[in-house]
């Protein structure tokens, strides 16, 4: 199995609702965005996909919605963008778009960092 990892960066602010009703002030963070996708095989070139094909996708479908965007403003995050749901919205947004570059490649995760030292990672494997 080939696995495939592109990185991106992206500005953007948030405040998070939490369950006791308190939200946090609005605040933003340099976020780190990788995407990994995996291929039991290569195409003709030797590749499981274009790096830079790969790229086009997450800055046409994620970065070009997300890059210096208050997250809360977007209604699929429902007016709480959570680390959590902003890596889940970044599969759904790529999975069928990396699936349709060719024959047998597919999104395996995407890993989200908000800090430093704070990231989730959401692949649909059980």
């Amino acid at each position: 199995m080939y696995q495939l990892k592109v990185k991106a960066n992206f500005s953007a602010a948030h405040a998070v609702r939490f369950k006791n009703g308190c939200v946090e002030p609005l605040h933003g963070h340099n976020w780190k965005l990788v995407v990994c996708v995996s291929s039991e095989t290569l195409n003709d070139c030797a590749m499981v996909v274009d790096f830079e094909e790969l790229k086009k996708l997450i800055d046409e479908l994620v970065l070009s919605k997300l890059d210096h965007a208050n997250l809360n403003d977007i209604p699929s995050f429902s007016g709480n963008a959570t680390c959590e749901a902003v890596a889940k919205w970044i599969y759904d947004e790529l999975e069928s778009p990396v699936a349709k570059t060719r024959d047998g490649i597919k999104l395996e995760s995407v890993t989200l960092w908000e800090a430093q030292d704070c990231c989730v990672a959401y692949s649909t494997k059980k």
